[in-house]
Formats: C-alpha cells, sequence, structure tokens
C-alpha cells in the first residue's frame, strides 16, 4: 500500500513538473496583500504561479498521469537499481532539461538563467521541474535496462529450418535486402522532391566552384568538386538542375550502400535478422535523414561514411574472424577516407584515439599478447590517401587553402558577447580595446545570438595577429573569474539543443523555399538556371510542412528528435562504463570525440545535418550493450546451474548412493 501511494504522488508531481515552464505571470495583488502570514502569502503566490504554468487540459494532465503511474507501477515490479553513474547522468540531464526551458524564457534570443532563481516561488518552481525532470531520466534508464535485460541473449538463427517464416533469401542475403528496403523506401521521396533541395552553403559551393568568387577550404573540397561537376555536367547536357538531382541520386546510392552494410554488421553482432532490416526501414523512414537524400550537402554523406566506420570496427572487436574473412577492412578503409574527406571533424575524433591506441598496441606487442597492429594501420591509412586526394583537388582547382583562425573561437567568443552584453558597464576601457582588437566590441550585443555564433566569429578583425590573440585571452581569462556563471551560461545556451528532449527539427527546405530567401540567393537561382518543375513545387512544399507535423506527433516525433538518440547513447555511456564494457568503450570512443567538436562548433539550433551520426550510430551501441549485458547474464546463468549441480552432485555423496564417473 505504502508503495502504491509513493507511486501516485510521483506521478502526480511528473504530470504536472514537466509540462510547467519557468515563465513568471502576473496574479492578484490586492488579495495577496490581504494575507497577514508571509507563509500563506508564499502558497498563494505558488499556486497561482503553478496555476498559470499548466497549460494543457485537465483530460490530458490526467492521462498523463495515469500514464505515468501504470508505468512506473509496471517498472516497480523490475527490481532493477540503478547505478550512481545512471543517476549522475539523470541529475546532468535534468539541468539541461531545466536550463532549456528558461533559455526559452521570455525568448530563444533573450531567455537566461534569471528566471529560475527570482524568489522563493520561482526556485520552488525550479525544483519541481528539476526533481520531475530527473525522475523522468531515472525511470527511462530503468527502462533501458529492462528493455537490455528482459530476454536471454538470443542463439544464432539456423539458415533454412523448415518452421521459419522469414524466406530463405532475406536470410543469406542480408545486405542485398536491406538494400532493397532502403532504397525502396526513399525513391518516392527523391522523385517527390525533383530535382532536389539547395541549401546556402551548397550554393555558395557551387558559386565558389564556377569561379565567381574565390574558391576556398570553408568547404571540402571534395564536396564541392562532386557536386559543382554534377552541375557542370548537367549544364553541357542543357539543364543544369539534372545536376542537383544526380547529387540526390549519388546520395540515396551511397547512404543505401552504407545503411546496407551496417544492417549486415547488425546481423552479425545479433545473431538476428529482424535488427538489420527495421535498422535498414527506420533509417530510410526519418524525416531527418531522408530530407537530406535531396540536398548536396557534405553532412549526409559523411554521417553514413562515418557510421558504416565504427560499425565495421565493431564488428573487428566482436566478431574478428569474420571481419577478415568478409574483408570488411576494405569498408573500413573506404569509409573512413570519404568521412574524412567530407569533414575535418573525423580527423579530430581519430587523432586522439589513435594518441590512445598506439601505446596500448605497442606495449601488447612488446609483451608478444593479442594486439590490434593491424587495426591500428587501417585506421591510420586513411589519413593519408585522403591527405594525398585532397591535396590533389587543392592543386588541381587551385583553392584558397588558409585557415580561418576565428573558426577555434566559438566557445570564447559566445561567452564574451553574453558578458559584454550583461556586464557592459562593468568593463574597463583597455580591456573594450583589447576584446575590440579581435571581434567588433561595440556591436557585440546586437551580434550576440545564443544558439549560433557565426554572427560574432564574422566580425573577427582581418588584421589580427598572434599578439592580439594572446592578449584577447588574457581578458577572457579575467572575466571569467569575475563572472563563471555567464560562460557556464553561454555555453549552456549554445549545446543544450544536444541534450535536451523538447526541441524541434524546424530546418526542413524544398528548392522553392531555399530560393527565395533573399535577393543575392535568388539572383543566383536564377544564373544557374536551378529551378523545379510546377508539378514538383507543390508535392515538396506539402512534403515539408508533412515533416513539421511529423516532429509534433507522438512516439513518431520522438523518433525524430536527434535529442533523443544522442541521450541514448549518453544512457548506454553510462551502463558501459559502471559495468567496465572495455570494447563498447573503445567503440563509442571516435563517436563522443565528433559529439565534442560539435560542442565547441558554431550551430545547435534546428540544423540537424550535424546531428545525424548519432541517429545512424545509437542502434549499434544498443545491440552492443544488450551483447555485453547478456553475456554476463549467461554467464552468471551458468555459474549458477554449475553451482547447483555441485550441490546435487555432493548432496548424493552424502547419502552414500554410487556415481558414475562422469557425475
Amino acid at each position: 500500500m505504502k508503495q502504491k501511494i509513493k507511486l501516485i504522488l510521483i506521478a502526480f508531481i511528473m504530470s504536472c513538473g514537466l509540462v510547467i515552464t519557468p515563465e513568471i505571470h502576473s496574479f492578484d495583488m490586492d488579495t495577496y496583500h490581504r494575507i497577514q502570514s508571509n507563509f500563506l502569502q508564499f502558497l498563494f503566490h505558488l499556486f497561482f504561479e503553478l496555476m498559470y504554468s499548466i497549460n494543457l487540459s485537465r483530460l490530458v494532465m490526467t492521462a498523463l498521469f495515469i500514464f505515468l503511474f501504470l508505468w512506473l507501477k509496471f517498472l516497480s515490479k523490475s527490481n532493477i537499481k540503478l547505478n550512481w553513474v545512471q543517476y549522475l547522468l539523470s541529475i546532468i540531464l535534468a539541468i539541461f532539461a531545466v536550463s532549456g526551458l528558461a533559455f526559452f524564457t521570455p525568448n530563444l534570443q533573450n531567455g537566461s538563467w534569471d528566471v529560475l532563481f527570482k524568489g522563493s516561488v520561482q526556485l520552488t518552481k525550479t525544483a519541481i521541474m528539476f526533481v520531475s525532470w530527473f525522475w523522468l531520466y531515472n525511470y527511462l534508464q530503468v527502462s533501458l535496462m529492462y528493455m537490455l535485460t528482459l530476454f536471454k541473449f538470443p542463439k544464432k538463427e539456423q539458415v533454412g529450418r523448415s518452421h521459419s517464416r522469414v524466406p530463405k533469401f532475406f536470410k543469406e542475403h542480408i545486405f542485398i535486402t536491406a538494400f532493397f528496403i532502403y532504397t525502396l523506401l526513399l525513391v518516392p521521396i527523391v522523385l517527390m522532391d525533383f530535382p532536389g533541395t539547395v541549401s546556402y552553403d551548397t550554393l555558395v559551393q557551387l558559386i565558389q566552384f564556377n569561379g565567381d568568387v574565390p574558391l576556398r577550404n570553408d568547404h571540402p573540397i571534395f564536396s564541392t568538386a562532386m557536386f559543382g561537376n554534377a552541375v557542370k555536367l548537367a549544364t553541357k547536357m542543357g539543364n543544369p538542375s539534372l545536376g542537383v538531382f544526380f547529387h540526390a541520386l549519388y546520395h540515396m546510392v551511397g547512404s543505401a550502400i552504407c545503411v546496407s552494410y551496417t544492417a549486415w554488421v547488425l546481423n552479425k553482432l545479433t545473431k538476428k535478422i529482424a535488427p538489420s532490416y527495421i535498422y535498414a526501414g527506420l533509417m530510410a523512414f526519418i524525416p531527418i535523414l531522408n530530407n537530406l537524400i535531396t540536398v548536396p550537402v557534405k553532412d549526409t554523406m559523411f554521417s553514413h561514411a562515418f557510421t558504416t566506420a565504427i560499425a565495421t570496427i565493431c564488428l573487428y572487436l566482436y566478431e574478428r574472424d569474420t571481419y577478415f574473412a568478409k574483408k570488411s577492412y576494405l569498408m573500413t578503409l573506404l569509409a573512413l577516407t570519404f568521412a574524412i574527406l567530407l569533414r575535418k571533424n573525423t580527423v579530430y575524433a581519430l587523432i586522439p584515439v589513435l594518441i590512445i591506441l598506439i601505446p596500448f598496441v605497442l606495449i601488447k606487442l612488446l609483451k608478444k599478447k593479442d594486439n590490434h597492429l593491424v587495426l591500428t594501420a587501417i585506421i591510420i591509412l586513411p589519413l593519408f590517401i585522403s591527405a594525398g586526394i585532397e591535396k590533389g583537388l587543392v592543386s588541381y582547382y587551385n583553392v584558397e587553402n588558409a585557415v580561418l583562425q576565428q573558426e577555434k573561437f566559438s566557445i570564447p567568443f559566445q561567452q564574451t558577447a553574453r558578458y559584454v552584453k550583461k556586464y557592459k558597464d562593468e568593463i574597463p576601457k583597455e580591456e573594450k580595446e583589447i576584446i575590440d582588437k579581435v571581434i567588433d566590441y561595440d556591436n557585440l550585443p546586437k551580434l550576440y545570438l545564443p544558439t549560433r555564433s557565426d554572427p560574432v566569429k564574422e566580425s573577427f578583425r582581418d588584421n589580427v595577429t598572434k599578439k592580439d590573440i594572446k592578449a584577447y585571452l588574457g581578458v577572457w581569462a579575467k572575466q571569467f573569474k569575475k563572472h563563471p556563471d555567464i560562460y557556464f551560461e553561454a555555453t549552456m545556451h549554445q549545446i543544450f539543443p544536444l541534450f535536451t528532449m523538447t526541441n524541434h527539427n524546424t530546418y526542413y527546405a524544398s528548392l522553392e523555399s531555399t530560393s527565395k530567401i533573399t535577393p543575392w540567393t535568388n539572383e543566383h537561382f536564377d544564373i544557374y538556371n536551378l529551378k523545379q518543375p510546377e508539378a514538383n513545387v507543390g508535392l515538396s512544399l506539402v512534403k515539408m510542412s508533412f515533416y513539421k507535423l511529423f516532429d509534433n506527433l507522438p512516439v513518431l516525433g520522438l523518433l525524430n528528435n536527434y535529442s533523443m538518440y544522442i541521450i541514448l547513447i549518453m544512457m548506454l555511456l553510462a551502463i558501459a562504463l559502471y559495468h567496465k564494457m572495455t570494447k563498447v568503450l573503445w567503440a563509442m570512443l571516435p563517436t563522443l570525440l565528433l559529439l565534442g567538436t560539435l560542442i565547441v562548433g558554431p550551430l545547435m539550433m534546428a540544423y540537424h545535418r550535424y546531428y545525424i551520426p548519432f541517429v545512424l550510430m545509437a542502434p549499434i551501441y544498443l545491440a552492443l550493450v544488450y551483447i555485453e549485458l547478456n553475456k554476463k547474464k549467461q554467464t552468471a546463468e551458468t555459474q549458477n546451474e554449475i553451482e547447483e549441480e555441485n550441490t546435487v552432485i555432493d548432496e548424493t555423496v552424502e547419502d552414500g548412493l554410487d556415481l558414475p564417473f562422469e557425475a
């Protein structure tokens, strides 16, 4: 009875705390002042604030409460206990959830942590929100553990068993079947969006390729050359727009190969067919993935290639004989080379791994133990191959290969801009002058966008010296000592969309919508004659509006939220850390480093193309943790069976019975 009352109370608090926002509301001050007791005034204010903060109808709130109670009651029977790493993760995610809500009050541009701590009523409301989100993440982790440990580790399916409902071809040809499923779902989208979508970045790449502005390395030259040559070929054929379609076909086929190969790896890891085909179907179905197939941005093929490389490395870690027998090392080489050519983030994710891996391999080699020398070589080789290809392309296309200094300072520039916006009157003249030598000090409050560092970075002075940078970093460190909370707040405001479930993927586009953003873009769409047939305009616009609706649908909307996959990876990481799953941690390391490069990057909100690697990779890590947990479970069960058998033997011996030698 006590347990049921406890669950009812938790479900009731969560059903309120998960839907309220930090926004401060006005209330009846005359009635408030008529109350003599300070405590009763506090209660009056708190109840009114909570009432105005709950915007859902009583029917929806009741349904939410019932669902939460039934969910918690079901989980309470599992007797699953979380470890301290999982509790710590829930605290961190709850902080992100509450902070994210605060940053939207009154709006995303002017939101601040301050709203969470304005008086005792706001502090109480913040505590209710925090506890509710903390409980939610705890129960989500319990649910994850329940799903991962519910069934015994599946035995390998025997091909050709007479009672199986799965056709033999589907069992024997995972790659081909997954390729068919994936392309079957994508072809209608590619045709619907014909010829494809040209975003701002890809338009800039085309302009650079055609020589209208200098060709720089702001965008990978490999990507620029791929798209530019596709449009060049189509122009010779009399229709430049066909070049966008050619690139969409390249994306579709390339991503199909990567997804299908990853699906094949999942089959080899789990010994099951269903995960492979579910993976292929899901990766083609989710709008944040299939929407980008028709957009010639570098991130799409980079994400798929990077994921395939990680999948093959997982195969090496768990099924090394299969890895070499099926020559999967060739796919590792190819996928990593493509990933590096398409985004430098791959290098930043690989170099730290190699710094850790190489000494480890050398020590193992000296001790004449099993080592990963071959894998290390396979990871290093693409670095040299891609460097050679890029060098050849840079020389051939005469690319300006200068590195933009400001790209390294996204986080400190954002922190300085927020500091100036909030404490401008406190900054001494000499510090203002030092900052102004690097970025435009006077315009920082106007340029500052909390979730996007590009406007501040673009004010970077052309004549900045190393001495100026050093002086700026000195001021940056001094200001951090004065108001460290502003620095943390600025960083949280920029990265919170990565770790909250409440954000939306607002960036969907079609050729029609992107061609009417600014006069400058309109002009170049006309110059290059990039047009969409009238029959496709309506289809692509309806598709775009459906995608935005999809984001708000129950269950489906969560599947389409990239943050859900990042949070899932974090939850799997917590399990792997606590249970010391060494192979899983090695497999996760490049992905975590990739996430780190995005945290220090320029943009977090809405541009889901940066985050699709985590959508693609989360199912792989889910499979690995499932394998590890069930291996431990199998080992424990086997040990118990041996102990029980030994107990029976001992008891039998004590009874004086004769036993056969085998027993």
